[in-house]
């Protein structure tokens, strides 16, 4: 069972595809399905660019250029759980709404272009996350203002990367929607509500198969632990109808960081469904951080 679990939890979706594609139909009832159909009728805007991680692996991700070439903002934009690039591309639309400034638009490992057979929830990752931040203001002849905005994993993504002290003194925030506490506490939930388990004992079996496949307990995955060692403005993002991802976890984060915070709670959103259920209420937070953070003047 324990090992079952694992594969469930870690294995990456589905092969790494040869190259990207967009899907035959895309539901555009959301702002999300939207936001990818808006990818893909401009994917010519997006550069494909590649950089080797720290562990050897080949990580991929969109890059679209600012239209003014001198401009010196990015965001950096991370999906989710079993997700893609394009998935939150409505993020990329929004930003590019606001003001003019660079997209980078990750592939995580495991994920999409991106090589790697175990998703690594957010440890792995940050340390990629700071390596494409230093790889981007080599490219383009920083130093940048950078932005990053993530959901789910992604979110938890950027914690982890913001808490770590090595993040680049050129971050100006981050944008963390719908982020779990610690991996811990995500898959004793999961195990809890979808397989009806004491998670106590499989949880530890779990951990002895992390451990020996990717080289680190899950114990280490926490953004709680990294959110009091955040110094930029924060602004963490939830559903008040999250059943994945509870908001006592976003709210356990936010009472951990000592850095500029604000806490939103979108009444009646689910999972990483803020943004599409109150959109104004959304976008004018975004813009409102983008002040706080000098990022928009």
């Amino acid at each position: 069972m324990s090992w079952r679990i694992f594969h469930g939890i870690f294995d990456r979706p589905f092969p790494r595809p040869i190259y990207d594609r967009s899907p035959q139909t895309i539901n555009q009832e959301t702002i999300f399905g939207r936001g990818q159909n808006w990818f893909y009728s401009n994917r010519m805007d997006f550069q494909d660019v590649q950089m080797t991680s720290y562990d050897g692996i080949k990580l991929s991700a969109y890059y679209r250029a600012a239209d003014r070439a001198t401009n010196k903002k990015l965001v950096v934009i991370l999906h989710g759980w079993r997700d893609a690039p394009s998935a939150v591309a409505a993020y990329a639309q929004l930003y590019l709404e606001k003001t003019d400034c660079h997209i980078l638009m990750l592939h995580l490992r495991a994920h999409g272009m991106s090589q790697g057979d175990y998703i690594g929830y957010g440890l792995a990752d940050s340390q990629d996350l700071i390596m494409w931040i230093t790889y981007m203001n080599k490219i383009l002849k920083g130093p940048l203002e950078i932005l990053i905005h993530g959901w789910s994993m992604g979110a938890a993504t950027a914690i982890l990367a913001a808490g770590s002290k090595r993040l680049p003194e050129n971050v100006v925030g981050v944008v963390a929607d719908s982020s779990f506490d610690t991996l811990a506490n995500q898959i004793r939930y999961i195990m809890r509500k979808r397989y009806h388990l004491a998670p106590r004992f499989l949880l530890k079996m779990v951990d002895h198969f992390v451990i020996k496949k990717l080289g680190y307990s899950i114990f280490m995955v926490s953004p709680y632990a990294k959110a009091k060692m955040i110094t930029v403005p924060l602004l963490l993002i939830h559903g008040t109808e999250d059943t994945f991802v509870p908001p006592p976890m976003g709210e356990a984060i936010y009472s951990r960081v000592r850095a500029p915070k604000r806490f939103l709670l979108i009444e009646g959103a689910k999972h990483v469904m803020s943004y599409d259920t109150a959109p104004s209420i959304y976008s004018s937070e975004v813009e409102h951080f983008l002040k706080v953070c000098k990022f928009l003047e």
